[in-house]
């Protein structure tokens, strides 16, 4: 009966990491301006993950390398927030640390969409191949959009980024809400199958 209790303590604690994950995406990828303020803060997004990745390590080993990414993430998107918080903006010096950010953050949503499909593979959830997929479109956006491109002078451009991640947050949404369905599902039939082995014949 304990270990019964801790499985399903477990798979609760995971599930909710998983939700916690999904948010994070909607505060990461909208951005809801007050002004020049955005009130869907990345750094809370990023801090939504790093309350997660010990439940999903769990499961996943591999996703516990991703903290020291999370909380680097978290910090440089807290650090912009207050600049904007205080009408000042970023210096064009610092462009060699902004890119440095942005390859961090590419390999920290491929590494995460990856751990996250090896979750849902582990459990037999038919998510796996839509989180792959959703990994590779993630990462060919986001390597898209750190072109030296005019994305915000240009209207359609500025539109179809808009449209895009209106997308892929509804995308990431749907799949990552699916698996955590699919996880509680198995944990129901792995609690029939206990049940019936110590019921008697």
């Amino acid at each position: 009966m304990t270990n019964e209790l801790e499985l399903r303590n477990d798979r609760d604690k995971l599930c909710r990491a998983i939700k916690h994950i999904a948010w994070a995406y909607v505060l990461i990828y909208l951005d809801v301006n007050l002004v020049t303020l955005n009130i869907l803060p990345n750094w809370l997004g990023f801090l939504l993950i790093l309350l997660a990745l010990p439940a999903l390590a769990d499961e996943v080993p591999s996703a516990a390398l991703l903290r020291p990414f999370a909380i680097l993430l978290a910090a440089w998107e807290g650090f912009e927030w207050l600049v904007r918080l205080f009408g000042a903006s970023i210096e064009a010096d610092l462009s060699f640390l902004i890119l440095t950010v942005s390859v961090t953050a590419l390999y920290f949503h491929f590494q995460l969409l990856t751990d996250l499909a090896a979750l849902s593979e582990k459990y037999g959830c038919p998510q796996t191949g839509k989180l792959l997929q959703l990994r590779t479109v993630d990462t060919l956006i986001a390597t898209a959009l750190a072109l030296p491109l005019p994305w915000q002078q240009v209207e359609w451009l500025t539109v179809t980024g808009l449209l895009v991640y209106g997308a892929i947050v509804i995308w990431i949404c749907a799949v990552l809400f699916g698996l955590k369905r699919s996880l509680e599902a198995a944990d129901g039939r792995e609690e029939e199958g206990t049940e019936d082995a110590d019921s008697p014949v």
